[in-house]
């Protein structure tokens, strides 16, 4: 991106929405081009795709498949150059035996940053499939200084508290958000904005999809949104393919954190000390240290 995209104009961002077919890395890239260019057509500087836009959520993926996702991701790189945008959707990631759900960020024709995502969502059996990362991602690029949550992520305010502190502006969420818990999907995205005075823009899918656990169809609202620190909420889907475009501008965070200046009036030393007698009981309930579950 050019120089003078490193002062704090406001630019645009934009969900780029889709029905992600199970498998069908062909049709999902067709979908994605045409939320690409709908969002070019808008004058976006900054795209967010679903979770896993290539191939969806599977119980297995063969080197082929692999090789088409590498492909499709690599597509997505050159359109980050083509149209100099910054363009955030995670994907399946092969290192070794392990399968991660990984966000990659491309900016302007160059990968810039990846996250794998931390926490998987074990009510429908991603744990079983997926391998967990282990570290956040904080990047500057020509737009803000920029966060990575990958949906269920939304859930643990742990790890977004920690991008407030490492002073990220904007925060991408790649998103399957299920409609029977829409609510906690749009009532999270903006609590992330509100308490830590960010930009967040969510990505949600359309369409349905059966349950890895189940089988039994889900069905997805296209509800992605996009919030300002305020917690007010810029654009919203409706449910349709395409792209849900709003404008960021980057004062705003300045501001509300000049406003309330919640970081000035943090305790840490109450907090280390609430986190030190919690530690405990969270070990002893968290699932890192229990033995892998059965299939």
């Amino acid at each position: 991106m050019t120089d003078h995209d490193d002062d704090h104009s406001p630019f645009r961002a934009a969900c780029v929405q889709f029905d992600v077919r199970p498998g069908d890395v062909a049709a999902n890239v067709a979908a994605m081009r045409a939320g690409i260019e709908e969002a070019v057509d808008a004058d976006a500087r900054l795209c967010v795709l679903p979770e896993l836009w290539s191939t969806s959520f599977l119980p297995s993926y063969s080197d082929a498949l692999l090789a088409e996702v590498d492909d499709a991701e690599r597509e997505l790189r050159e359109l980050s150059g083509e149209h100099d945008m910054v363009i955030v959707g995670s994907t399946i990631e092969a290192d070794g035996d392990r399968i991660f759900n990984t966000a990659w960020v491309h900016e302007s024709g160059e990968t810039r940053g990846h996250y794998r995502k931390i926490h998987l969502f074990s009510p429908n059996v991603e744990d079983r499939h997926h391998a967990a990362g282990d570290d956040p991602l904080v990047l500057q690029t020509a737009l803000g200084t920029i966060g990575v949550l990958v949906c269920y992520d939304l859930r643990f305010p742990e790890l977004c508290r920690y991008y407030f502190h490492h002073k990220v502006e904007i925060l991408v969420v790649p998103g399957q958000w299920p409609e029977a818990r829409s609510q906690h999907w749009r009532t999270l995205l903006r609590a992330r904005a509100i308490e830590n005075e960010m930009f967040v823009v969510g990505c949600n899918r359309t369409g349905q999809e059966p349950s890895l656990k189940s089988g039994d169809a889900m069905s997805f609202p296209g509800d992605g949104r996009i919030i300002d620190p305020t917690g007010e909420i810029l654009a919203s889907g409706t449910g349709d393919a395409g792209a849900v475009i709003a404008e960021i501008e980057r004062r705003k965070v300045r501001m509300m954190r000049r406003i309330l200046p919640v970081d000035r009036d943090q305790r840490p030393s109450v907090y280390r000390r609430m986190f030190e007698a919690s530690w405990p009981a969270m070990n002893e309930s968290a699932r890192e240290n229990d033995p892998a579950p059965s299939e």
